[in-house]
C-alpha cells in the first residue's frame, strides 16, 4: 500500500504538471460537460440537431388550388381522430377560397420530401385581428419541427397583412398543439363563444 500511495501521488503530480503546461483546465471542462449533460442528454442533443437539419428541408408554400385536396385531407385527419367534423369545418375545408381567401385570409402549406404534410390558415376577423386556424401536420412526420415552422411563417404573414392580434381556438386534449402555441407566444384568454363544440381553450398573441 505505501508503494501504491506513492505511485498515485506521482501520477497525480504528473497530471497536474501536464495540465499546467497545457494551460487548460481539463477537469473543469469535464465537470462543465457533465453538468450540461445532466441538464440535457447527449441523445436529446443529437435528436435536436437532426430535427433542425430535417427542418431546413421543409418548404412553406402559399396555398394554390391544386393543394385543396391536401388541405382538406390534413385537417379531416386530426379532427376525425380526436373529435367529430362540424358544420364550420365542412364550410372552410370544402370552400377555402370562398371562406378564407376571398375575405382577406391566407393559407400556408408545408411540403417535406416532395409531399404536402402540413397546413395553416389565417382567417380575417377584422383589420386588427386574424384567427390562426386549420393548423395540421400529418401524424407520420410530427415531432420534426414542421408545426413550429408553419406557426412562425403564419405569424410573419400576419404581420405582413398588418394585423395587430392573432387568436386561436383549440382543445386541451391536444397537448402538443397547446405547447406549440405557448412556445410561439400565445397566451390563454377568455373570448367570445366559439362556433366549435370541441373548443375549450382560446389563446391570443399580440403582434
Amino acid at each position: 500500500m505505501p508503494n501504491l500511495d506513492r505511485q498515485c501521488a506521482d501520477v497525480q503530480q504528473a497530471v497536474e504538471d501536464l495540465l499546467a503546461e497545457s494551460h487548460q483546465d481539463l477537469w473543469g471542462a469535464i465537470a462543465t460537460i457533465e453538468f450540461l449533460l445532466d441538464q440535457k442528454s447527449f441523445l436529446s442533443r443529437v435528436q435536436q440537431v437532426r430535427k433542425e437539419r430535417e427542418g431546413r428541408s421543409v418548404e412553406i408554400l402559399d396555398y394554390q388550388p391544386e393543394f385543396h385536396a391536401d388541405f382538406k385531407r390534413l385537417n379531416e385527419e386530426w379532427i376525425a381522430k380526436y373529435f367529430e367534423m362540424e358544420a364550420a369545418d365542412y364550410q372552410s375545408l370544402n370552400h377555402p377560397e370562398e371562406k378564407i381567401l376571398k375575405p382577406g385570409g391566407h393559407i400556408l402549406m408545408a411540403r417535406y420530401q416532395g409531399a404536402i404534410v402540413g397546413s395553416c390558415a389565417l382567417i380575417k376577423v377584422s383589420d386588427e385581428t386574424y384567427e390562426l386556424a386549420k393548423m395540421s401536420v400529418t401524424e407520420k412526420v410530427q415531432g420534426q419541427g414542421i408545426g413550429w415552422r408553419l406557426g412562425q411563417a403564419a405569424i410573419q404573414k400576419a404581420r405582413e397583412l398588418g394585423t395587430s392580434k392573432l387568436f386561436l381556438e383549440s382543445n386541451t386534449k391536444l397537448e402538443p398543439a397547446i405547447k406549440l402555441y405557448q412556445k410561439l407566444g400565445f397566451q390563454r384568454v377568455v373570448g367570445s363563444p366559439s362556433p366549435y363544440a370541441r373548443c375549450n381553450i382560446q389563446m391570443e398573441l399580440n403582434l
